[in-house]
Parts: C-alpha cells; structure tokens; sequence
C-alpha cells in the first residue's frame, strides 16, 4: 500500500514524520509524495496556534472529499489536545495521540486486517529517513515543564524526556552514512536534554568527531538554559552553525511575566551581548509573539523598540491564539484580530530590514554554502552557516555540496554570486 504524509507544525514533528515515514517503509509501505496516489495519508499536526489546527482539519476534510478518499490519520499534538468537534469536523478516519504515534502501522494493520506482527517495527529495523533533502533533522527530547502561561505544549507533549545519547549517536551515524552532511538538533526544549549526566552540550562534542557530518544545527534554545555554555562551545567548534535562535515573545517586562517567562528584557540582552562578545557575526533568530492579552499600544511599542536595538538576523512573528486549558486563556483584556494582524505586519516588516541588515554584512567575504536545491538554469540555492539564504551560479553544481564563495551582491535577503572555478 502507498502512504503519503502532510506535516504541520514545527521542526520537532517534522523529523517525528520522518521517523514515522521510516517505520513504514520498514514494514513494506511505498511512500509517496503526492496524496493523490496515496492509499494512506498520515497528517502529523500541530496544535499550538488554531490556525494550525484549522489547517489540519481542513487539509483532512479535503482528502476525505477528493476523488480518491484515501484513509486518513491525525496525529500528534492535534490528536492530543484537539477537540472533540474539531477532530469531528475534520472527517478523518483516525486520530492517534502522541503515546500512540509511532505504533501507526501496527494500529492499522489491526484496523485493516493484516498480519499485525509484521507490521510492528522495532528501532533497529529503522531505515535512515528518506524524508530529509540535504538537512536531516534528530529529535533529542520532547517536552516541556516550563508551563508559560499561552502554552498548550505541556499539555500536548508531556513533560520533558530525552533520547538515550547512544539512540541519537547511532541515528547519526546513520545519517552521516547515507550522505547528509548537516543534521539538526531538535525538541520541545533542547536545553533541558540529559542523559544519565550528559548535557547537550557533551551530545555535541560526541556528534562534532562523527565522520561525514559537517554542520550541527541547533533549533529553538530557551534562554537561561545553556545557551551561554553553547556559545562558548561555538566559538572553538569547526562544525556547529553560527546561528542560534533563542525565543523573546516581548520586549515588555510587564507582558514578559503575564507570559510566565522566566527572564526580563535586561537578562535577556545581557545573554545576547554575551553570545556576540568574541564570536562574531552570528546569525540570532527569536520568536515574537504580538496580541497577548493585555498588550496595550505602549507595551507593543517596548517589543519593537527592544527588537529594534539588537542584531537580530531572523525573526518568527505569530499572533497570539487563545489556547483552552491555559492560563492566558483566562486573563483579562484580549486583543482584537484586526490590530493583532497589524501589528504583525509590523514586527514582520521590521525582520524583513533586520535580514537585510545582517546579510549585507557578508558581501565580498567568504561564506559556506549548502547546497539543498539546483534550478535547470544552473542556479544553486541553500543556506550559510550563519543561516542566510544564498543562491549562485556556477556549472556541474549538485545538491548536499558545501560551497565556499564570496557573495558579490544581496537581492532583497539573498547571498548572491558566482561558483569559484575549479
């Protein structure tokens, strides 16, 4: 049978998709890009903001209304948390929460009438994910216990738990052997990953002396983690990416502790200003929420007077969603749609001309190149290591190639140059 996979969400459920994909290609599953060939789709959903949740349950509905109505499954924190009337609304055949969704091909082949044991996988019948391009994403950890007062992840992933370091090493490996020269580290909270004393950062250090990968890639790190120990790390490192995203949510103190984080703007740009001391440039990237209940004009003008003052590369913007079952669902004073939209547009306009800004900078200096993508025209695209998009022209260009050239011009946010001549 042919299964096809729709992920929604954040990295994390992007590389549990590639797990999942690899348990049924372990038991004799075609997978198949296109749903219009799958027998199966598996939607892997995100339940953070209701917009994602929307999103999944229209993308199933559509599918159990096409032509083919192939059997349809959520997953993942949709599953977990949804509501019953969404999950109805949403015509899928199954919804498979988070203790349950790596047993996917075993609950259907149950549900099918097939032999149920050749369809249960165990971790050492895990083919390397196929899923990947030229970046292969690894879980770490999954959830968090931080319990900010908008978030439903606790609720949805539980609290934290990490993989055994030996998982993890083995899986990379892997991945080094099959060609992808850049992995990335990822989980709900990647600072708090531990295993029988060892650190994320230790995991690195193990990871950086593996034959083949030639990047590590952090995701999103939680300040008053380790993000200091790892940028200490970075500076001597010759195969962790310059790039560090660290979450803000506001520039307002007063919003910062309505949210439950657990800093204040003054820590945080001490962190930051730590971060760049000896180890420029680093690409910084943050997460801003806007509308959060009680957020008035003037504590929305702090947010963009305090992203305005640091050397943010990348900047992630939502509207806040009323989550049930959290605490911010309850306060007081929410915002409009329409002003959560403009002020969207506002932070969104303003990460715009801080990518600019931080790109410019590499003009006429040396940058690695990873190749993920190459046009009939000969046009090479990908990321640097500090994470800016580049694109160069050049001949016998492949994807997975790490390319080093000097950047002569910057279209809008993007890198652009010539191959160096071999």
């Amino acid at each position: 049978m042919r299964v096809a996979f729709r992920t929604i969400g954040c990295r994390l459920n992007q590389a549990e998709t590639a797990r999942i994909a690899a348990q049924f290609e372990a038991v004799g599953y075609e997978i198949v890009h296109n749903t219009d060939d799958a027998d199966i789709c598996i939607i892997h959903g995100c339940a953070v903001t209701e917009v994602a949740e929307k999103k999944c349950a229209r993308l199933a509905r559509s599918l159990k209304q096409g032509k083919r109505q192939p059997i349809v499954v959520l997953a993942g924190c949709i599953a977990e948390v949804g509501s019953k009337k969404l999950l109805s609304s949403s015509e899928a055949d199954l919804s498979i929460g988070q203790a349950d969704k790596f047993s996917i091909p075993g609950i259907l082949a149950t549900r099918l009438g097939l032999d149920t044991k050749a369809a249960h996988s165990t971790e050492s019948d895990i083919l390397t994910p196929k899923f990947f391009t030229t970046r292969a994403l690894i879980p770490v950890q999954d959830g968090c216990n931080f319990r900010c007062s908008y978030c439903i992840v606790p609720e949805a992933r539980g609290n934290p738990a990490s993989r055994a370091s030996v998982e993890i090493l083995q899986e990379a490996e892997r991945l080094a052997d099959a060609g992808y020269r850049e992995v990335v580290l990822t989980g709900a909270n990647i600072g708090c990953y531990t295993d029988s004393g060892l650190s994320l950062l230790h995991l690195l250090e193990k990871i950086e002396s593996i034959h083949g990968i030639e990047r590590i890639r952090l995701s999103s790190i939680e300040l008053s983690t380790i993000e200091a120990d790892i940028a200490t790390y970075m500076r001597s490192s010759e195969k962790l990416c310059r790039y560090l995203h660290i979450p803000l949510q506001s520039g307002s103190d007063r919003i910062l502790t309505s949210m439950r984080r657990r800093y204040d703007t003054t820590a945080y740009r001490r962190a930051i200003e730590q971060i760049l001391a000896n180890n420029t440039p680093v690409g910084l990237g943050t997460d801003v929420i806007v509308g959060f209940p009680g957020e008035d004009h003037a504590a929305f003008a702090e947010t963009v007077s305090f992203v305005k003052s640091l050397p943010f590369s990348n900047l992630h913007v939502f509207r806040y969603s009323k989550r049930p079952g959290t605490v911010a669902a309850e306060m007081p004073n929410h915002i409009q749609e329409q002003e959560k939209k403009n002020r969207s547009n506002t932070v969104m306009a303003l990460g715009q001309e801080l990518k600019r800004t931080f790109a410019a900078q590499f003009t006429g200096k040396s940058v690695s190149l990873l190749v993920e993508k190459v046009s009939d025209k000969g046009l090479a695209s990908g990321w640097t290591g500090e994470y800016v998009e580049a694109a160069i022209y050049g001949e016998d260009l492949n994807a997975n190639q790490i390319i080093t050239f000097e950047p002569t011009s910057l279209s809008d946010t993007i890198l652009q140059g010539e191959a160096p001549s071999k």
